[in-house]
């Protein structure tokens, strides 16, 4: 990205990409009526492994309208990279005397789909996020980190994309220092519309539970799914809303998780959508092949979530954490 470049020659030179003339689009950015900046997603779950498809799915349905989108992924564990002959494992623990210079891989992109004739497009960017520095030790002996990788990517990216999705190797903590904007993925096993089963007495041994109203299923999801993001002293972060996945079919009806989606806009979290999973017979933790995203019956079932998505983000100033 150039040095010492307006905001406004910013988004004027994004809007000539998408075939707008560059001086109309920078007097509506000098003016205050130029779009949002790029938004900078990054989505939170404490199990991230049968969400990708969830993700994809969204990132696709973006790019069929229209959008740019790029998935910045984190290649390999810096730790490997990094410390590559700093601790001898026979050695207890140990630092060796001579470390071993580590070779990190190669960034890597792809375009996983291209609109023919617009300007939607879907890439995928894969590059080391952070770096350790044996040499540069911290207060208490831990080499220092040394995120700039990372920063570094997406500021390359704001001026080519419209929507930038982080994907880290692990999804459950907040990433203030690059995210614009964080969403929640919860990942549901068993949906909680019933209290615990009891077996009747007789020769059927038939199971009853009490039915859980929306709101007490609400209250119990916010429980089981979204435990991780309370369970540490992280500092305050804003939450944009939250997606459900359930990983069976649904036992309730649309007016039931309406209720639901009610009582979770109450508690603060703004429902996007819910969603089935592919996880059968999905690979874990990989994104859809090409010739799904390609798909439009695929593409078509993570619209609604993306397009609520969309506006919600656009509704809000493209800030920091």
């Amino acid at each position: 990205m150039p040095k010492n470049q307006s905001t406004a020659a910013q988004s004027a030179r994004r809007a000539s990409r998408r075939g707008e003339k560059y001086t109309e689009a920078l007097r509506r950015a000098a003016t205050g009526d130029a779009p949002h900046a790029p938004h900078v997603l990054r989505f939170l779950a404490e199990r991230s492994g049968n969400l990708y498809y969830l993700v994809g799915g969204i990132a696709a349905a973006w790019a069929h309208s229209g959008q740019r989108v790029l998935l910045l992924e984190e290649a390999e564990d810096y730790w490997r990279w990094s410390m590559n002959g700093v601790f001898d494992r026979r050695s207890r623990g140990r630092r060796k005397k001579a470390i071993e210079p580590a070779t990190p891989p190669e960034p890597t992109t792809s375009t996983l789909w291209a609109s023919p004739d617009g300007p939607g497009l879907l890439t995928r960017h894969s590059c080391m996020w952070e770096v350790r520095h044996p040499s540069q030790e911290s207060d208490r002996g831990f080499p220092r980190t040394d995120r700039s990788p990372l920063t570094e990517a997406v500021a390359d990216a704001l001026d080519a994309y419209d929507l930038i999705v982080l994907l880290p190797r692990y999804w459950s903590y907040p990433d203030r220092e690059s995210a614009t904007a964080h969403v929640v993925l919860g990942e549901i096993d068993v949906f909680p519309h019933t209290d615990c089963r009891t077996t009747l007495p007789g020769p059927r041994g038939e199971e009853m539970g009490v039915p859980l109203s929306p709101e007490q299923s609400a209250a119990v999801l916010r429980e089981r799914c979204l435990g991780f993001l309370f369970g540490s002293p992280h500092l305050p972060i804003r939450l944009d809303g939250v997606i459900w996945q359930s990983n069976g079919e649904l036992p309730v009806d649309e007016d039931y998780l309406a209720g639901v989606d009610r009582d979770m806009n109450r508690a603060g979290l703004r429902p996007f959508g819910w969603a089935i999973s592919e996880r059968w017979p999905s690979p874990h933790r990989e994104l859809p092949e090409p010739g799904r995203l390609r798909d439009l019956s695929f593409v078509q079932r993570y619209q609604p979530i993306a397009g609520r998505l969309r506006t919600a983000l656009d509704a809000r100033p493209a800030r920091r954490n």
